[in-house]
C-alpha cells in the first residue's frame, strides 16, 4: 500500500519529465548552435531605416555549442568564441528609442584572423530567435538609433 501511495506521488513527476527535458533545445545557447549566415544590417531610426552592407555577408558563421566560433569566407577563416549572458544592469534604448529596464540576455561575437588582420568584436546589447529558430536578429543599442543585424539558419 506505501508503495501504491508513493507511485501516485511520482506519477505526475513522471509525466512532465518527457517536457522539462525538451525544453533544453529552446535556450538561446542552444538555438544557437550551428551555420548562420548574416543577410542584412540594417542603421534604425525613429523615422529612418538605413540598409547598411557588411563584408561579412559573404561568409558562413558557426557556432559551437562549446563557445567556439568560426567564420569563413573567400579571404580566409576567423576563429574565436561567441558568449550569451543575463546582464541585469541600468537598462538600455530599444528600437523605438524608449528606456526599458530589467534583465536582458546579451550575446558577444568575438573573432580574429592575423594573418588577414580582420576582427569581429560584436556586443548585441538585446536578440531573438524568429521563425522557429531560423533567424537570429541581434540589436545594437543606442539613445538615438540602433543596428539590426539579421542571420539566417544554414542548411
Amino acid at each position: 500500500i506505501n508503495l501504491l501511495r508513493m507511485i501516485r506521488k511520482l506519477y505526475p513527476l513522471v509525466l512532465l519529465l518527457p517536457f522539462l527535458s525538451s525544453c533544453t533545445k529552446w535556450l538561446p545557447e542552444n538555438r544557437i548552435e550551428g551555420s548562420w549566415v548574416l543577410t542584412e544590417v540594417q542603421k534604425r531610426r525613429p523615422f529612418a531605416n538605413e540598409t547598411l552592407y557588411s563584408p561579412y555577408q559573404n561568409g558562413t558563421f558557426l557556432f559551437f555549442s562549446n563557445g567556439n566560433a568560426v567564420y569563413s569566407d573567400s579571404f580566409g577563416t576567423m576563429q574565436g568564441d561567441w558568449q550569451m549572458r543575463n546582464v541585469n544592469d541600468q537598462g538600455y534604448y530599444d528600437s523605438e528609442g524608449q528606456w526599458q529596464s530589467g534583465t536582458r540576455t546579451v550575446l558577444w561575437v568575438r573573432l580574429i584572423d592575423f594573418s588577414t588582420n580582420r576582427v569581429i568584436d560584436w556586443y548585441f546589447d538585446r536578440f531573438d530567435f524568429r521563425t522557429s529558430g531560423n533567424r537570429l536578429v541581434g540589436f545594437m543599442d543606442s539613445p538615438s538609433y540602433n543596428y539590426r543585424y539579421t542571420f539566417r539558419r544554414k542548411e
